[in-house]
């Protein structure tokens, strides 16, 4: 290094992915950094190469039918196709613009000349790809994944899940209602659809989408789910970071938990799981034992959410919020899907966050009762919560699981102002800390701090 100078920070890492034959991962970061790492010994993976985007890379996919090409797709709405060849430099060979916004998914057909687009909008454009030919969309498609004979599954805005056969009509063959739904992933064999949901469980169906099982593995909100490479086991992970398998029957075989993972993404290639993180590099583990192959990531669990109320404690256990002594608590808040962070204010305001639900609750003076309360709705998944001001004027600050942090003014008089951003990380947020009532710390997962401060018009600043 020159005497001066400081390396680069590390971007976390979006996506990750596998070649058919596990040998090649490919990882696109937030900095659009596209890493090609051998993959051969998992425990040492080796660069082979580095390539760019104008953007961040949200997505990637090797063909599976031409195991030197890989499809990315980037924030600034392009998807690109790159020959990948180990002695010589990434070839581009194909753009495919035009998208009216992110491409956060890119998915081969079995084919390997067709590529489907999945948009941040909502949607997924259908390309044949060497061709540069734009074939239409599908509809209401906010996840997918293709399975190996070709069969599509979407899942909706409003958990609407379809099957189709696209090779014969964009029409679904089949259609169920699957509400909370996060995330689908075919059976290596293609017989079996999982659906990752918010409350944590995963449902089994069949190509028609008839029902098979539903496995429990936890309350936290799930974000991703895929299967071992030998179909035995259905692998997912929650947005808190924590990463499992579990076979069909709700046996847990693993669990693994370290806030530095990023569940957006996960991949199998043989015997090993790829995850996106926020430390810079992919995390690699045994895919069958949980063991982390990737030295010198793993973090400590995050505590339970738990802090002093009026001389007792002010807790969340699963759904609900309780408040008092320790011995004698009161319910004062209930949500629908496990509560994930809470924070308190002048003994007399708390506020409680689920997934995307921030409950905002002023008790009174003396009991635990709700005088008011309001819930507000965040634009991410909330990770952490901090409140500021007083009781009669509260700012309500959420950070996402990503890089977005948000307020919300409530002066209980009229309905709150609000989601406003208040900034963006580069690293994600890992914790919110009250200095003061006009004051929080914002700490990302490199370990930088950020001092952030309530404007006179009520605005936070840095």
């Amino acid at each position: 290094m020159t005497p001066g100078s400081a390396p680069a920070p590390a971007a976390p890492v979006n996506c990750v992915a596998f070649r058919a034959d596990g040998r090649r991962l490919a990882s696109g970061t937030q900095a659009g950094a596209v890493t090609v790492l051998e993959t051969s010994d998992p425990s040492r993976p080796l660069v082979l190469t580095e390539f760019a985007h104008r953007s961040a890379v949200l997505a990637a996919a090797w063909n599976p039918g031409a195991s030197d090409l890989l499809a990315t797709g980037s924030a600034d709405g392009t998807a690109a196709v790159w020959r990948v060849v180990d002695d010589r430099p990434p070839h581009l060979m194909k753009v495919l613009g035009g998208h009216p916004t992110a491409v956060t998914g890119v998915s081969w057909m079995p084919d390997g000349q067709h590529l489907l687009c999945q948009l941040a909008d909502g949607r997924a454009a259908v390309w044949q790809a060497f061709g540069e030919t734009y074939l239409g969309e599908i509809e209401d498609c906010v996840r997918l994944d293709v399975s190996a004979a070709g069969l599509v599954a979407t899942v909706g805005a409003n958990g609407f899940v379809a099957v189709r056969d696209l090779a014969q009509d964009r029409v679904p063959l089949a259609g169920r209602a699957a509400p909370a739904v996060e995330a689908c992933a075919w059976s290596p064999d293609g017989s079996t659809l999982a659906l990752a949901r918010r409350d944590g469980a995963i449902e089994l169906r069949n190509t028609h989408l008839d029902p098979i099982r539903t496995i429990r593995a936890g309350d936290a909100p799930l974000r991703s789910v895929t299967w071992s490479a030998d179909g035995r086991h259905v692998l997912a992970g929650a947005y808190d970071g924590v990463v499992f398998a579990i076979d069909p029957s709700s046996r847990p075989v693993w669990r693994l938990t370290d806030p530095t993972i990023r569940t957006r993404s996960l991949a199998v290639g043989g015997p090993v799981l790829a995850t996106a993180t926020f430390a810079g590099r992919p995390y690699l583990l045994d895919a069958t034992s949980g063991t982390p192959l990737t030295p010198g990531l793993s973090l400590p669990a995050l505590p339970a959410p738990t802090r002093p109320f009026r001389g007792g404690v002010l807790a969340a256990e699963g759904r609900v919020v309780t408040a008092g002594p320790p011995d004698n608590r009161t319910i004062v808040v209930e949500h629908d899907l496990r509560v994930g962070a809470i924070d308190s204010l002048a003994d007399r305001v708390v506020v409680s966050a689920a997934h995307q639900a921030v409950r905002v609750a002023r008790l009174d003076p003396v009991a635990y009762e709700v005088e008011r309360g309001i819930t507000l709705r965040a634009p991410e998944p909330v990770r952490t919560v901090a409140l500021l001001g007083t009781a009669e004027s509260t700012v309500v600050v959420a950070a996402s699981y990503e890089f977005r942090l948000y307020s919300w003014t409530v002066d209980w008089t009229g309905p709150p102002v609000g989601p406003t951003p208040a900034g963006e990380f580069g690293a994600g947020i890992a914790a919110l800390q009250r200095l003061d009532e006009q004051r929080l710390t914002a700490t990302d997962n490199r370990g930088e701090l950020v001092i952030l401060a309530l404007r006179a018009d009520g605005a936070l600043s840095a």
